[in-house]
């Protein structure tokens, strides 16, 4: 299992953040360009144990994925996204994205990055694996929501 985790902090209001994350998927193709388009097939009541199928280009091939939401919360300054999936059929994906508002137009975004795989040889692999997906990832969407918020402050 190999777990990443990164903080940083995006110059734009929580409320501004949360729909890039959840909700708005043309927003989520902003900070996920591989995400093709995602479909709720299984809605419940307080989000958490809904299930989406999410497409996404991988390549020339399109592939396609169901998310559990495993933990959901959205108050005021905090808004906080577990979601789960098998990516292909190898590896059990956990991701969390959590927001905290740090003022009226600062919020701290956090990544967790949890892979687990299924076969112990893919194990050993993992202990070489770099955070630079990650750290891209997180320079990607800091940059994008903070481009798109200053575009609708204009």
């Amino acid at each position: 299992m190999k777990k990443w985790r990164k903080e940083i902090i995006i110059q734009a209001p929580i409320d501004f953040v949360w729909p890039f994350f959840y909700g708005d998927i043309d927003k989520k193709k902003m900070i996920f360009p591989k995400v093709m388009d995602e479909v709720i097939i299984q809605q419940t009541d307080d989000v958490v144990g809904s299930i989406i199928l999410q497409t996404y280009q991988n390549g020339s091939y399109t592939e396609q994925y169901e998310l559990t939401i495993k933990k959901y919360g959205e108050e005021k300054n905090y808004r906080m996204l577990q979601e789960s999936f098998l990516l292909n059929n190898r590896f059990r994906m956990t991701t969390e994205y959590e927001l905290e508002s740090r003022d009226d137009t600062t919020t701290k975004f956090t990544y967790t990055s949890i892979n687990k795989p299924k076969n112990i040889l893919l194990n050993v692999f993992q202990l070489f694996g770099s955070d630079e997906v990650v750290q891209n990832f997180m320079n990607r969407t800091k940059e994008t929501i903070e481009n798109a918020y200053e575009k609708e402050k204009d």
